[in-house]
């Protein structure tokens, strides 16, 4: 489960997010929501370690690289349509 840091850490937030004096409701609410956070964060951490490893051992297949370099082109369209700046063909954030 999580530690006993984060748990400080997600109360410090529900406190100076939502003070001390909100129901419980909201509060549990909140701290749920936090947490589910944290074990995103976790779970997408793990996944990039284990692209990183594949990568330094030389194992990434070919369907994980179209798939970052699909990504990446996402990412890419995302920022032309949002009227970032282009140069040189590659968009400026």
């Amino acid at each position: 489960m999580l530690t006993r840091r984060t748990e400080r850490m997600i109360e410090a937030l529900i406190s100076a997010t939502i003070g001390e004096r909100a129901d419980a409701r909201s509060r549990y609410l909140f701290c749920h929501a936090l947490h589910g956070l944290v074990r995103l964060a976790k779970a997408e951490q793990m996944m990039e370690v284990r692209r990183d490893l594949e990568r330094a051992q030389g194992r990434i297949s070919v369907a994980s690289a179209r798939e970052e370099a699909a990504e990446l082109m996402r990412k890419i369209g995302m920022q032309l349509r949002a009227g970032a700046r282009v140069e040189d063909g590659w968009p400026r954030g």
